[in-house]
């Protein structure tokens, strides 16, 4: 998948080491991304192929809330069934819940039994916003992998790519530091701005 090069790495070692745990949570902002990383996972613990399968998967469950908007406990109820069965076609039945939030407060209840005792070949995906969509005994039992946003991935990369040019410009004018004293304290002040109050780096830059 594009920008999750790494996670996608990331988990097929897991599996390929049988190191894959029984219940992950998955979060951040765009929960899309998300539900088709499971998606993507699941054809991947079935076919070896890693991305969303265009049929149905004989060992994946798919649990969304219902026309009210909530997933009740005989969703769950249906949920444990499906991992006692041992899968037929790959090393896990997957059951993905999306939208988490939505779980009732029995559902919760009822899934977090799930996960302090799963089947050995059971894995559940939890998709949601944030952590505190789930309550704390709940969450507090499932592997956490946020999934940060395009625009916060290209923000970060920028970000190093700048802290990158001072470090560099700062080597090059201390070569010959008296000819460049000027400009090296210029530079120093406004590294120094930048650690004290969180100004805007490109701004600092721009004015060098």
């Amino acid at each position: 998948m594009v920008g999750y090069e790494n996670l996608v790495n990331n988990f097929k070692n897991l599996i390929n080491n049988g190191r894959l745990s029984h219940a992950y949570l998955f979060y951040g902002a765009d929960q899309e991304k998300q539900f088709l990383f499971a998606q993507s996972l699941a054809n991947f613990l079935e076919k070896k192929i890693f991305k969303p399968s265009d049929a149905l998967l004989s060992e994946t469950l798919i649990i969304s809330p219902d026309e009210e908007n909530v997933i009740g406990i005989d969703r769950v109820r249906s949920l444990k069934h499906f991992l006692w069965q041992k899968p037929a076609n790959s090393i896990r039945r997957l059951a993905i819940i999306k939208e988490a939030r939505n779980l009732t407060f029995q559902a919760q209840h009822a899934a977090l039994k799930i996960v302090e005792e799963p089947p050995e070949s059971a894995l559940i995906i939890f998709i949601a916003k944030t952590i505190d969509d789930l309550f704390l005994t709940l969450s507090s039992r499932l592997q956490k992998i946020y999934f940060s946003s395009q625009s916060n991935r290209r923000e970060s990369a920028i970000e190093e790519d700048i802290d990158q040019f001072f470090e560099s410009l700062i080597r090059e004018l201390r070569k010959d530091p008296i000819k460049n004293s000027q400009k090296l304290k210029e530079v120093l002040r406004r590294l120094s701005l930048i650690k004290q109050f969180n100004v805007n780096k490109r701004l600092q830059i721009k004015s060098l």
